[in-house]
């Protein structure tokens, strides 16, 4: 009997002796996070390109053979935003004032 009373004094010793409860949320000491900025920007992407072949020059009116054609590209465009994540920028503060009283005599 007098076995199982120390065990058992044993095991609410350790038990107590932990740093933290079971329950109780452990202590984390961080940087506060930084801060994200999301940008949007209104931006054109490039969706695909339109060829279009105009004559140059036509051998006669009767005979329409073309000798020569150019080439017009026109882009195709679609309207998009842009998102861009940033970190903000962090600003030190500087203090101008003494935290304590300055003595210059103890008298």
């Amino acid at each position: 009997m007098f076995k199982l009373v120390v065990l058992l004094c044993a095991l609410a010793a350790v038990a107590n002796a932990r740093p933290s409860l079971p329950l109780s949320p452990a202590l984390v000491y961080s940087a506060p996070a930084a801060a994200t900025v999301t940008v949007h920007e209104p931006a054109l992407a490039h969706v695909g390109s339109v060829v279009k072949t105009y004559p140059t020059a036509v051998s006669h009116q009767s005979h329409s053979v073309v000798h020569n054609s150019a080439h017009l590209v026109q882009d195709v465009v679609a309207p998009v935003v842009k998102t861009t994540y940033t970190t903000a920028p962090v600003l030190k503060s500087v203090s101008t004032y003494a935290h304590t009283p300055v003595v210059y005599n103890s008298w």
